[in-house]
């Protein structure tokens, strides 16, 4: 079996790389019909026109409420517990503690000099 030269190999990576980049430049070169970005022949922006679908669709669901007059649905009851307020922390937590010494502080100098 015969070893591929470092050259053989280098020149085939850059074959591909270039057939890769051709292949996107051939392809990509033409923007798509569907582009939100366009604006359609009717002189109508089609910006949103998703979100807009989604909304009309949302606005035609019917629900059916009947579901909350259920005598089991009447019949549950709620079991939640209430969370207690807690005491908040300080401001800025990383902020030094007055009155506590800190490794690599200085010590006070005493009043007498010493």
């Amino acid at each position: 079996m015969k070893k591929s030269s470092p050259k053989t190999i280098a020149t085939i990576v850059g074959l591909i790389i270039v057939a890769v980049v051709i292949y996107f430049y051939i392809e990509g070169g033409s923007a798509p019909a569907s582009s939100s970005l366009l604006v359609s022949q009717a002189g109508e922006a089609s910006v949103g026109s998703a979100e807009l679908d989604l909304l009309n669709e949302i606005r035609s669901l019917n629900i059916d409420s009947s579901f909350f007059n259920d005598p089991a649905y009447q019949s549950l009851q709620d079991y939640s517990v209430p969370v207690p307020t807690e005491n908040v922390g300080r401001p800025n937590p990383f902020a030094p503690i007055p009155g506590v010494a800190t490794p690599g502080s200085q010590p006070s100098a005493s009043p007498t000099g010493h």
